[in-house]
């Protein structure tokens, strides 16, 4: 284990099962968006033990949460039992067809303000 790298601990197995919880949920009610759902998890259920739940409010906070996952998921399909302690999310190109700006969402701020009408 190099001096960047952690060893992976309950807390990380129980952001990547909050983050699923919150995907079924939708799939199922379809009431809030994700981050809505994770958010109220961490508040409410896990009473924010694992993490702070403000760390997972918004696009940003669900990209950190689902990048988090998929680095124990490929830490843990690879044999190992530590992973990076710090990584940032990716960003990604908006959503909007055209639009060259990165993002955390789906759509970049100027498209997703478009979209409500404002």
């Amino acid at each position: 284990m190099t001096s960047e790298e952690r060893p992976l601990a309950r807390a990380d197995y129980e952001r990547v099962y909050a983050l699923l919880q919150a995907y079924r949920i939708r799939d199922l009610d379809g009431g809030e968006l994700p981050w809505e759902t994770l958010h109220r998890i961490h508040k409410d259920d896990l009473e924010g033990r694992v993490i702070d739940p403000d760390e997972v409010a918004g696009d940003e906070g669900l990209a950190r949460e689902a990048h988090h996952a998929a680095v124990v998921l490929e830490a843990l399909m690879g044999g190992k039992a530590t992973i990076r302690s710090t990584s940032r999310p990716p960003l990604g190109v908006c959503g909007t067809p055209g639009c060259p700006e990165t993002t955390h969402g789906a759509l970049c701020p100027s498209c997703e303000l478009k979209a409500s009408g404002s």
